[in-house]
């Protein structure tokens, strides 16, 4: 673990595009990022599913940042739902990164915010089994949808996802949440970079891992890792690293 000190945002976040781009010349896929902010005893929700104000304003700040260095930026449909946010960059400077949903089934309300969005239509994340009628809909409300193959339990395939993201020249992703996405990313091995708020307060609520990833064979460690304070919270950044359970 390495001390705050030489751990500065900009090492990390200056870097993030050349990193992108060298990953994807390697790798064929978007370099992801998932960041979320968490309490001490890993609550990222309340008990019946209300979202929690966790970073405070620095915090706040950086996930910003975050934002701007990155292409793209990911939510799933059930955050959506109850937060209904924009995904913009407002705390800094900055182009907004491209809004992507994991919307298996194209649950999104037509009245969501995201669709009213003029500076980047909203890229939406569906199986092929959708019905055209469903498609056209939500297509006349501005969304862009890219169909893709199912995983073994009918959701979005991630790493056909990816692929096509990589086609349409996005080479970084942030993952924002909620604890369903996080979890399966962290289960398809395709994080490559964790950044985690930690706020200083105890909630009792909802863990970010909304099933036990060692029950599939899947321990993850972070390596090499480092954390810095921001404001009142303590940001940790690593490298996922995966060993078999």
């Amino acid at each position: 673990m390495i001390a705050m000190n030489d751990c500065p945002q900009e090492m990390w976040l200056d870097r993030l595009p050349v990193m992108a781009k060298d990953f994807y010349d390697q790798h064929r896929r978007p370099f992801v990022t998932v960041s979320y902010a968490q309490s001490v005893d890993g609550s990222i929700a309340s008990r019946n599913r209300q979202p929690l104000r966790l970073s405070g304003e620095q915090s706040m700040v950086l996930t910003h940042r975050i934002r701007a260095v990155s292409d793209a930026i990911i939510i799933g449909i059930n955050t959506l739902m109850v937060d209904n946010p924009q995904l913009t960059v407002r705390l800094v400077e900055g182009p907004n990164p491209q809004p992507i949903i994991l919307d298996s089934n194209l649950r999104i309300p037509l009245r969501a915010r995201l669709l009213d969005r003029t500076d980047h239509h909203c890229w939406l994340a569906c199986t092929e089994q959708n019905h055209a009628e469903r498609i056209s809909e939500v297509e006349r409300r501005g969304a862009e949808v890219i169909r893709c193959n199912r995983d073994l339990l009918g959701r979005v395939d991630l790493p056909d996802l990816l692929d096509q993201l990589g086609k349409r020249g996005i080479r970084s992703i942030m993952v924002e949440g909620g604890s369903q996405v996080i979890t399966s990313f962290i289960e398809a091995r395709l994080v490559d970079q964790v950044i985690i708020t930690i706020a200083p307060r105890l909630v009792g609520g909802l863990s970010v891992l909304n099933r036990h990833i060692a029950t599939v064979g899947c321990q993850l460690h972070l390596d090499p890792a480092c954390y810095m304070t921001c404001g009142p919270d303590i940001v940790l950044w690593g490298k996922p690293q995966w060993q078999e359970a």
